[in-house]
This record gives structure tokens, C-alpha cells and sequence, in this order.
């Protein structure tokens, strides 16, 4: 099979999942409202979320019993340290992942605000947890608390949510969760699963949280994270050196365990070469649990690009599995309500 290679000009992602995820923004259908801006200490002032314009996906009709709160990837380059809410490049990136993935969630209204986020080249240069953790609680973080904090004042009408992100969006929501948890614990008790992927989850970190990881395809109120790899990849320093204690589980199978889901158990893949269209690929890509590494392993003829170490294929997280994380969306829905 001809290998599809992927030379990213900016890193698309979550999520979460950062993230990474089929609509068009609903947003651009609606009047602008201008985002409130203000001079304040050299940085823009806090996005209104009051305005439709600030949000990446803002349902016209919230039809459905399940929300989801979605945090998109990095997806801006060069040597700023954070876009502005309104960059041009952030908003045109995050659009096409919102429609590469987002069709994932399509049993939910699908919520997404546009926030201020750190550039890949800032975020490779952070090299301890603690500077990563700082850097995003700065503004991107702050962003995202207050975009779902008037989601929950006026959206949510308190309806069952789904959390997912990718990426630099799966630092973003690990924060978020921990703030909920401290002042509005009640959306904790009606979260269907938080699909966090593209960032390490640990123990430590449910500890603290006070949610379980995921073991098995039905579980609710659960935390869901993988990584995904070639066999024989290069650590990866977004998702594995800089958190030690990686859990993962297989997208595939739902399964906790090293036993390989053969790729006939797929349920497909949409894979998004560069610049061309999505394509879905059924039966495409195997996955196997590397407990060691905390990672998910695939041999899917897929490239990690010029950007990642070889065989990292944090690109992928989304697009490898995507079938089988729209199977399992239906099928916690389904377990939450039973």
C-alpha cells in the first residue's frame, strides 16, 4: 500500500485531542460581534464569549439530550509566544479540523471556543511539566475557563457532556477538569467520558481529579487518553518524556491489556493527507496497547511527517481510529442514559 505521508505546515490536532473534529462554524452563519479588545499589559483583553464570533462551533439549535465541549490542537507556527483570539491563521486551521473531526461527535450539539493559544514553537521549547503547566494556565487555559463557564450559564441547560480535545487542547482540559472539580462539581457527576487524547494521562492525575481511566467501551464518567506510534518510534516529548506514567487504551478493542486489535476489527479511518481531502479507509489501521510506554501502537502506512520524531504519529490520533471513536461516542451515550 503507497505510504501517505504528511508534511504538516502548522501541527493539527486535541483535542481532546486536543482534540483534533464535519460542520461548517455556525458561527460564521450568525451576525459578527466584535470580540471586546483591550490593551492589557501588553496583551489582548479577555475574548467575549458572549459574542458568537469567538466560538469555533456554536449550535443555532441545541436538538440534541448530549453536549460536547471541544478544545482543538496547536495549530499555529512561528515565533509568537500566543496568537490573538482573532489570528487569522488559528481560525482558518481550527476550521478544518472541525470539520475533519468533528463529525465524531455527531450524536451531540457540538461547542467549541476559538482561544489564545501557545505556538508549537513555544510549546517545544517548554521542557519540564511544570513550565508546560504555567505557560498554558496563563492565558489559553483562562480562555477556555471562561468560554465554559457562559457556555454553562447559558448553553448547557444542564445536559449530559462529552469533553474532548487533542494536544496542547488535552493540556487545556486536564486544567479545565480540575477547576470544575473545585467549582462546579455537579457537571462532573453528568460527564459521559472526557476523551483526552494526544497529551499523557497518569495515575497521579485521576487521583487528583477523583475520575477513573476507561477499561473497557461501555464504562461512563471515565477519563479515555492514548497516543498513538509506530513500532519502534522515538519518545515523544509532548505525550510521554515529559509525564512519566502514561496510561493508554486501544481504540479498537476498548481494551487495557497488550493483545493486538488486527485491523479487521477496525471499524475505519479518515486519513487527511496534506492539503487533499479526507478519505476514509476502511479496515486500515491494527492497534496494540504498548503498557510500557503508555502508548498505542499501529501499523497503519502512515508517516509521522517532518515535524515529529520518526514514528510518532500524534497527527493521526484522530483520523486512524475515526470510525471506531464515532462507534464508541454512540455507545457511551447509549450506557449513560441506561
Amino acid at each position: 500500500m503507497q505510504r501517505i505521508m504528511f508534511l504538516p505546515k502548522v501541527i493539527g490536532v486535541i483535542l481532546l485531542a486536543g482534540v483534533s473534529l464535519s460542520f461548517h462554524a455556525t458561527c460564521a452563519k450568525r451576525e459578527e460581534a466584535k470580540t471586546s479588545v483591550a490593551a492589557k499589559s501588553g496583551e489582548e483583553a479577555n475574548a467575549d464569549y458572549a459574542a458568537a464570533n469567538n466560538w469555533l462551533a456554536l449550535p443555532t439549535l441545541a436538538d440534541k439530550q448530549v453536549d460536547v465541549f471541544f478544545i482543538y490542537p496547536t495549530v499555529i507556527s512561528g515565533d509568537k509566544k500566543y496568537c490573538a483570539i482573532d489570528d487569522t491563521e488559528m481560525r482558518v486551521e481550527a476550521l478544518k479540523l472541525k470539520d475533519a473531526h468533528g463529525g465524531i461527535f455527531e450524536e451531540a450539539n457540538f461547542f467549541a471556543p476559538y482561544y489564545r493559544q501557545l505556538s508549537i514553537s513555544y510549546l517545544s521549547s517548554q521542557q519540564t511539566v511544570e513550565k508546560l503547566r504555567e505557560a498554558i494556565r496563563e492565558i489559553p487555559f483562562e480562555d477556555c475557563k471562561n468560554a465554559f463557564e457562559y457556555y454553562l450559564a447559558h448553553y448547557n441547560k444542564n445536559r449530559p457532556v462529552i469533553f474532548a480535545s487533542h494536544s496542547q487542547g488535552t493540556i487545556i482540559a486536564k486544567e479545565l477538569l480540575l477547576w470544575i472539580k473545585e467549582n462546579h462539581p455537579e457537571v462532573l457527576n453528568r460527564t459521559i467520558a472526557a476523551y483526552m487524547i494526544g497529551f499523557a494521562v497518569n495515575q497521579e492525575y485521576l487521583d487528583a481529579l477523583g475520575m477513573p481511566f476507561a477499561e473497557k467501551a461501555d464504562d461512563t464518567a471515565v477519563i479515555i487518553s492514548y497516543n498513538t506510534e509506530a513500532p519502534g518510534a522515538a519518545p515523544n516529548p509532548f505525550t510521554m518524556s515529559l509525564l512519566r506514567g502514561a496510561l493508554a487504551i486501544n481504540p479498537i478493542s476498548w481494551q487495557r491489556d497488550e493483545t493486538l486489535a488486527d485491523k479487521s476489527q477496525s471499524m475505519g479511518s479518515r486519513i487527511r493527507p496534506e492539503d487533499s481531502p479526507a478519505g476514509d479507509q476502511m479496515h486500515f489501521a491494527d492497534a496494540r496497547v504498548n503498557l510500557s510506554r503508555g502508548t498505542v501502537v499501529t501499523n497503519a502506512p502512515v508517516d509521522s511527517g517532518s515535524f515529529w520524531p520518526k514514528g510518532v504519529l500524534h497527527h493521526y490520533d484522530f483520523d486512524l481510529f475515526y470510525y471506531d471513536l464515532k462507534k464508541n461516542v454512540s455507545v457511551r451515550i447509549n450506557a449513560f442514559w441506561k
